[in-house]
């Protein structure tokens, strides 16, 4: 299933079926390739340029003309979460699913991603780390997180 936006937000168009995005070609530049041979090796980028930390990194600044890729380390913390219970059909699902706007402190924007935590244990502030895939199983793509979970308090 698809959404499709037209002009206003009231104006989207319901397409049954199933989009084939592996048909489209899109081209990452230098930094997109650099952003994703780090997601490789188990690292997440950022952009830093006149003083600010920009999440997720961009190909050029927006105040700047260039900015520095930077491996953005925790700690990543919950910035505003939603709970889903239901799929896109509307159908409920057997567990469910957190989905946050992660961020670390300082920086500009954040990853929209998943969060394996009980959903009443959740709430914005919650200090969380990157789960990635296996190496041999990682593409290059934002879904090599698998997802982040709550930071393990020793």
């Amino acid at each position: 299933m698809s959404l499709w936006k037209k002009s206003r937000v009231v104006d989207v168009i319901h397409v049954e079926g199933r989009m084939e995005t592996e048909k489209y070609v899109y081209t990452p530049g230098l930094a997109g390739v650099k952003v994703a041979e780090a997601l490789i090796e188990g690292k997440i980028m950022g952009v830093r340029c006149g003083g600010e930390l920009y999440i997720p990194a961009k190909t050029y600044c927006p105040d700047h003309s260039e900015g520095e890729l930077v491996e953005v380390r925790g700690p990543w913390v919950i910035k505003s979460y939603t709970i889903v219970y239901e799929d896109m059909y509307g159908e409920k699902l057997d567990k469910p699913v957190v989905v946050a706007l992660l961020g670390i402190e300082g920086a500009r924007g954040g990853l929209i991603h998943y969060v394996d935590v009980d959903p009443d244990k959740v709430r914005i502030g919650l200090k969380v780390e990157p789960v990635f895939k296996p190496r041999e199983e990682r593409r290059g793509l934002i879904t090599d997180i698998m997802f982040f979970k709550p930071v393990e308090h020793s």
